[in-house]
């Protein structure tokens, strides 16, 4: 009986190993999971910042005289050229 209880606890002892080691990994994994959100989230942030101000760049381009114009004709020719 005593091998029995003493080959049972070695073999509960490597799964309890194995099973330590696999929560080390997944908290590594988090971990990097982690990271990653906040450089994506820094770049979205920056990428966003970016587009506010081309839109007001946008703004102003439109706002500006001459912005409904029609085309030169050059300009008109070269844009139906295309």
């Amino acid at each position: 009986m005593a091998v029995y209880l003493s080959w049972r606890n070695d073999a509960l002892q490597d799964q309890v190993a194995a099973a330590n080691r696999r929560l080390s990994v997944q908290a590594r994994q988090l971990e990097n999971a982690h990271q990653d959100k906040a450089v994506l989230k820094a770049h979205i942030d920056r990428m966003q910042a970016d587009q506010r101000g081309l839109e007001t760049q946008l703004q102003n381009l439109r706002g500006k005289e001459g912005y409904d114009a029609p085309l030169s004709d050059f300009l008109g020719d070269v844009f139906d050229g295309l």
